[in-house]
């Protein structure tokens, strides 16, 4: 594919990423899984759709991202933002600003991952200033440092997608490099490399989103499945809703059905029911537990058969 060259109308911004290490012979790595390629392409356009919706990289039009075929060991990945007069520029309250770079970007994504934030403020220019844990500091834009703080989840799966490689054994680091030459390329207090090797990797795992709820109703349902033996496989069944797994823990009226309580399947049950709600990463799962059979009846018509 041919890379879009700089003219009057854009400037090209070219990330490089070069994965190095040794395949079985000790000879330097020349390859690359297809599908970690793959994975890297999508994390980088993720990470740079995210950024640009944010209004990181700008007003101009949407970010496009385009690659070079791989040489040796390497990828580079060019991320083109249209330039049209003052489209890819900030208007602040002391002037005119170019945004960053896409490996601003993943430095900053990057270093959120490995530090937490000491300190931050914000500047007069319009950035603001992050003192992280290990007492460097970034000046970042506003939108930049929104995004950086939301979608966390989302974020360590795109760095991790984009540095999937290293889950090679042959596959020893990541070297990142910013090789742009723009007219007017933002004053930024960050690398023009670094290194990504596979303990950054195994730091991007995202970790489960945990949510846990409960809630303590009444209800009318009748008893569709009743398990004598064990009182957690016991099913309700209320109106409008599925037949729901359940747990009975009324010792009370467990000692009644040991007894011989003579139970109908169109009876009537007036239940206390405890719901624990559990989402993990997007998915729910529900629990009943029956803390307490209030009313037992038998439907009209029914009889002792």
């Amino acid at each position: 594919m041919e890379t879009a060259q700089p003219d009057e109308a854009h400037n090209t911004e070219t990330l490089q990423l070069r994965f190095v290490g040794e395949d079985i012979d000790g000879n330097d790595l020349h390859e690359l899984r297809a599908a970690h390629v793959a994975e890297v392409l999508q994390g980088i356009v993720e990470l740079a759709s995210d950024f640009d919706k944010s209004g990181a990289f700008g007003d101009g039009p949407p970010t496009e991202v385009l690659v070079r075929p791989p040489t040796e060991g390497s990828f580079t990945i060019e991320v083109i933002k249209l330039l049209h007069e003052h489209g890819g520029t900030f208007v602040t309250a002391t002037g005119v600003s170019t945004p960053p770079t896409m490996s601003s970007v993943f430095w900053w994504a990057t270093k959120s991952m490995r530090a937490d934030v000491k300190d931050f403020g914000y500047l007069d220019n319009g950035n603001v200033k992050v003192v992280w844990q290990d007492d460097t500091v970034d000046e970042i834009p506003v939108a930049a440092w929104q995004e950086l703080n939301k979608r966390k989840r989302r974020r360590k799966k795109q760095l991790r997608r984009i540095m999937a490689p290293l889950s090679d054994e042959k596959v020893t680091a990541l070297q990142v490099s910013d090789e742009t030459v723009l007219a007017a390329k933002a004053e930024a207090a960050t690398p023009d490399s670094f290194t990504l090797e596979r303990l950054d990797y195994h730091a991007a795992k995202p970790e489960d989103e945990i949510e846990e709820s409960r809630n303590i109703f009444e209800i009318e349902a009748q008893m569709s499945a009743i398990d004598f033996e064990d009182p957690e496989k016991w099913r309700v069944k209320a109106k409008d809703r599925s037949a729901r797994l359940a747990t009975l823990e009324d010792t009370a009226f467990l000692g009644r059905v040991d007894q011989g309580l003579a139970i109908h399947k169109r009876d009537i049950f007036r239940l206390k029911i405890r719901e624990d709600l559990v989402k993990k990463n997007g998915r729910s799962r529900r629990k009943w537990t029956v803390l307490q059979v209030l009313d037992h009846r038998r439907s009209v018509g029914d009889d002792d058969t």
